[in-house]
This record gives C-alpha cells, sequence and structure tokens, in this order.
C-alpha cells in the first residue's frame, strides 16, 4: 500500500468535496422525506444527525486550513532566525550570521546513555503520579527539558492521526526504540537472554507436538518379520508466564534530574529485571506452575563437588559432561555457567609446573572452560551449570512494562516473614517491572550442575 504527503491547499480541496458530497448526501434524503409527504423518520433522523455533525467537523477543519494557508503566503521569503537569546535572535533576523555554540542545548536521545531515556519517563511518570493529576508526565518532562523523543514516547498511547500525517505514530516509534535500548541492556545482564538466540524460540499459546516414544528399527533376514513400532506423540503449551519486579526510590532521587540520577534509576531497574530472571531460571526448588515455569535445575540430580583444587574440579566437570552424554544429548552449543568469582578462581589456577590449569579461563572477557563458551550469573553462587540451549524452548514477547505506586505497602520480607514498609509513609516510591517470559526443557537432562557447599 502506499501513502503520499498532500499538501495544506491538496487537504483542502479533499475537505471541501467531503462536505459537498455529505450535503448532497443529506439533501436526498430529505428529499425522500419530502416527497413521501412525511418528516423523516428515527432511522433518517439519525443519519441526518450523524451527517450535520461531520459537515459541522469538516467545515471548521477547513477554515483552520484556509487560516494556516494565509498566513503561510503572507510570510514571503522567511527567514530562520537562531540564537539562545532575544538578543542572537534580532541580529539573525537582521541578517547577521550566528555561531552555533559550543554546547548543544537542546539534547537528541542519540546523545543521551542507553536506557536514560526509559528512565527519565520511569522518574517523569512516579512524579505526575504522586501529584495526583495535578501534572502529566509530559509537562514534568518538558520541565526538565528532556529531548523531544522522549517527551513524545511518553505520551504514546494518546495518539490520533492518519496516514497522511507525516508525523503520525512517531511517538510510538520514539517509545519502542527507549524500550528496546533498555531491554538490550536487561540482555546484556541476564544469562538467560545471553543464551536466548540458541533456545529454540517459540509462541506464546501455541500447540507444540512432541513425541514421547520413538518407533522400533532392528536387522531382520530375508523373509523374517519387520520390527514394527508405535511412537507416541504429546504436546506441550507454552502459556504467559509474567515475571515482575519491584524497585523502591526515594522522592528525592525521582525529582532531581540529573545524569547521576538518571543512571542510578536505570542501573536499579536493570539489574531488579536481571537478577529476579536469572535467579528463577536456576533455582532448583523452583517447580512449574501456571502462571510460571519451573527452573531449568528443577528435578535434575546434582553432581556434588568432591573438592576446590584444580584436579577435583575438573573430574567434576567430566563427570557432568559424562552425564549429559550418557542421556543422549549433544554438547553442540552447550555453554558453561557461574558466578564471576569461580571463574576468576577457575583462571588463577595452576599446575604444578605453574602453567594455567584451564585454557580459555581468562580473568576478564571471553572465557571458554573444555572448548565450551562460559558466562557468568550471580545467582550461580554455590553452582557450575552446563546448558544446551537448543534443548529448551523460550516463549518471550520482547518487552518490558512498568507501573508506578506512591501509596502502597510493599512487602520487603517474604510470606512467611513479612517486613512490610509503606511507601507514603516513607517518602518512597515504588516501579514495578514486568516481562512475559516462559521456558521448557524438551529434555530432562537438557541441564546439569555441581553443587558446592
Amino acid at each position: 500500500m502506499e501513502y503520499f504527503c498532500m499538501t495544506y491547499e491538496q487537504q483542502l480541496a479533499q475537505i471541501n468535496a467531503t462536505i459537498e458530497a455529505k450535503r448532497k448526501e443529506l439533501g436526498l434524503i430529505m428529499t425522500k422525506a419530502v416527497q413521501s409527504g412525511r418528516t423523516p423518520n428515527d432511522e433518517e433522523e439519525v443519519q441526518i444527525k450523524g451527517l450535520e455533525s461531520d459537515i459541522e467537523r469538516l467545515e471548521l477543519n477547513a477554515t483552520r486550513l484556509q487560516t494556516l494557508i494565509k498566513n503561510l503566503n503572507g510570510a514571503k521569503n522567511p527567514t530562520q532566525v537562531k540564537g539562545d537569546t532575544p538578543e542572537e535572535a534580532e541580529k539573525t533576523a537582521a541578517g547577521e550570521p550566528h555561531e552555533a555554540p559550543a554546547v548543544v542545548k537542546s539534547q537528541n536521545l542519540k546523545n543521551l546513555e542507553q536506557g536514560i531515556g526509559f528512565a527519565l519517563i520511569v522518574k517523569a511518570s512516579a512524579i505526575a503520579t504522586k501529584s495526583k493529576g495535578s501534572i502529566t508526565t509530559r509537562e514534568v518532562l518538558e520541565g526538565w527539558k528532556a529531548p523531544d523523543n522522549v517527551i513524545n514516547a511518553a505520551t504514546q498511547k494518546a495518539i490520533i492521526g492518519t496516514t497522511t500525517d507525516t508525523n503520525f505514530a512517531q511517538p510510538l516509534v520514539d517509545y519502542a526504540n527507549l524500550t528496546n535500548e533498555f531491554i538490550e541492556l536487561v540482555r546484556h545482564k541476564t544469562f538467560v537472554d545471553k543464551i536466548a538466540s540458541a533456545m529454540r524460540q517459540v509462541p506464546f499459546n501455541i500447540k507444540l507436538p512432541t513425541q514421547t516414544a520413538s518407533g522400533s528399527v532392528g536387522w531382520v533376514g530375508e523373509g523374517k518379520m519387520k520390527p514394527v513400532g508405535n511412537p507416541t506423540f504429546g504436546s506441550i503449551t507454552m502459556t504467559h508466564a509474567k515475571i515482575a519486579g519491584i524497585v523502591l526510590l526515594s522522592d528525592e532521587l525521582i525529582r532531581f534530574s540529573n545524569p547521576k540520577a538518571d543512571m542510578l534509576v536505570r542501573d536499579d531497574l536493570v539489574a531488579t529485571v536481571a537478577e529476579f530472571i536469572d535467579q528463577q531460571f536456576f533455582d532448583p526448588s523452583k517447580d512449574e506452575a501456571a502462571e510460571s515455569p519451573a527452573s531449568m535445575l528443577h528435578g535434575v540430580t546434582a553432581v556434588t563437588a568432591t573438592g576446590k583444587t584444580a584436579d577435583k574440579v575438573d573430574a567434576d566437570l567430566t563427570t557432568l559432561v559424562k552425564q549429559l552424554s550418557d542421556a543422549g544429548i549433544s554438547l553442540e552449543g552447550a555453554v558453561w555457567g557461574m558466578s564471576e568469582s569461580r571463574a576468576v578462581e577457575l583462571a588463577g589456577m595452576r599446575d604444578p609446573l605453574g602453567r594455567t590449569y584451564f585454557e580459555g579461563m581468562n580473568l576478564t572477557g571471553a572465557r571458554s572452560l573444555k572448548a565450551l563458551p562460559v558466562y557468568t550469573c550471580k545467582e550461580l553462587a554455590d553452582k557450575i551449570v552446563l546448558v544446551v540451549p537448543n534443548q529448551i524452548l523460550l516463549a518471550d514477547d520482547g518487552g518490558i512494562d512498568f507501573s508506578v505506586s506512591t501509596e502502597a505497602t510493599i512487602n520487603m520480607g517474604t510470606e512467611a516473614a513479612p517486613k512490610l514498609v509503606n511507601l507514603f509513609q516513607n517518602n518512597l516510591n515504588a516501579i514495578r517491572a514486568e516481562r512475559f517470559i516462559r521456558w521448557k526443557k524438551r529434555h530432562v537432562k537438557a541441564v546439569g550442575f555441581i553443587k558446592y557447599t
């Protein structure tokens, strides 16, 4: 489908033509009633009122366009006025050159650090919520002199436009860009997102066929009966599952817009989402529920660590690899997972001759162990895991939603040992982050792990 951008004159002509067509339609309805010797019936009355309303609205828009065209035509050869002060503007209006300032005051989105634009929206939303309608998110951002892209994104849900409007849907694009920036930061922090591209991506709420038992194949002699298999099939449905986390931010941190505060908000939001995702992904006690997936380690028998010396660690790693290979799992695409501190520990191990024991285990940067990539994760403090991503199904809508509350009571403890904090009483703001994501193992041995005590 092709779209074109109309001039103001063309749009005015189109509106006038539409007005004329609706007047003719109105005339036909009235003529029909008169010729029948009656007043318009109920159905015709509804049509008439609708046409009259349309005509009134179109005439108003036509008047606006006429005024706009008149003003534009009256400004012959307009001069672009530049400058940051009235004095500078007067000089450029008179034809004097204007040198651009060394520092550009109107920011552009690309000049903001990744994720800061989204953090600004979250902060402004918190202030607007606390004001109870006396100020909007947009007004807060305008007061902070936020970039236009950020301001537009904050009001993206209230968009009305047409395909002939060149700016239509731009706020939606701005919001998507800001959200994607934030998501990318989360992806760099979570173990799950680091291996997501290697998992089997599937949509939500779609039945996926699985084979639960295979057929039979065997050697047969001439004229002998061939084996008959009866493979059985099942299905998996990846229903929606929502991860949610809450960050508490003080009024002072929310109200002041400066780079340090913005980065603190951004980093807290990223950390909250990332940590919870990985914690749920690797918690052995987490079973599957209607609203949430089971952990990758649930139901997996751990390899108990035999020691922490280099030879003991090496032996345990070999045992773990054998555990998966004996189950018929190919290690193609497999990755290791461990905490940063354990990775540093392995990197420092030496053999009796003083050589690095585990080749590829660098102190920083890219790491490998037994020729397989290594990713670090804070939630794996007492574990080393071996994950085969292509044996895991992943459904992910790719976005994150945020909500703000200033008066709720938050449980900072557990359900068994609650620790309640009143936001209003403590001048706090609760930022809730939610993400729809679900995973499921295709094979129970898709993941194995070593448990350290």
